[in-house]
């Protein structure tokens, strides 16, 4: 009977270390995996619209030459920013960022082919230096000055062989400069440039 009782002990005793072992080799695989793709995807994709306590869609309120417009918009997430844009009427394109010292991100109309909003980073440059170099890379445009120009207080500036309006504000974050930018024809000013001004508001940084 003891010899008997040993036995089932020590079998009792086999079984536990075999399941334990497969168990924990098991569970540390897949942790392991599960961790890894979790912080790949995190690492890759942009944050959601509720994770940046903004509205996914929302109604932009733009006044067009004296009527009221409720224009439908779609939060674009972004790398470093977001920004509401008009479900219907605009193209996208971009740069791509690729490490390199300036990308860029643009939203051309597909009615007038003169408008475009876009949104240009500068890498490792300050709000000032971001704001000559733009105005250097848009060198057809005469810009008075470039007092102002942070977010809410634009510069405008206009070309006046090509008779066209640019406007633009700056805003800088974890040393890169922002320009969100948008130009049209000067006769569309009450129409495209309302518009534009009205997208161009919604221009928020990440944190």
């Amino acid at each position: 009977m003891k010899k008997q009782l040993i036995a089932c002990t020590l079998l009792v005793s086999l079984l536990l270390v075999g399941c334990g072992t497969d168990g924990t080799s098991g569970t540390g695989d897949s942790g392991k995996e599960t961790s890894q793709e979790t912080g790949s995807v995190s690492a890759d994709r942009n944050p959601t619209a509720s994770e940046l306590g903004r509205e996914e869609t929302t109604t932009l309120a733009i006044s067009v030459e004296g009527t009221d417009e409720e224009v439908p918009a779609t939060l674009a997430v972004r790398q470093g920013y977001s920004i509401y844009i008009p479900d219907e009427g605009w193209t996208f394109e971009s740069d791509g960022r690729d490490d390199g010292a300036v990308w860029e991100d643009s939203w051309d109309s597909t009615v007038n082919d003169d408008v475009e909003l876009g949104v240009r980073c500068y890498a490792e440059q300050t709000l000032d230096q971001a704001k000559q170099r733009f105005v250097q890379d848009k060198e057809d445009y005469v810009f008075e000055d470039l007092l102002g120009g942070e977010l809410g207080d634009p510069l405008t500036g206009a070309d006046a062989e090509d008779n066209e309006v640019l406007s633009f504000m700056a805003a800088e974050r974890d040393g890169e400069t922002y320009v969100v930018f948008w130009n049209y024809p000067a006769e569309a000013a009450e129409g495209f440039g309302a518009r534009l001004s009205a997208i161009a508001q919604t221009f928020v940084l990440m944190e």
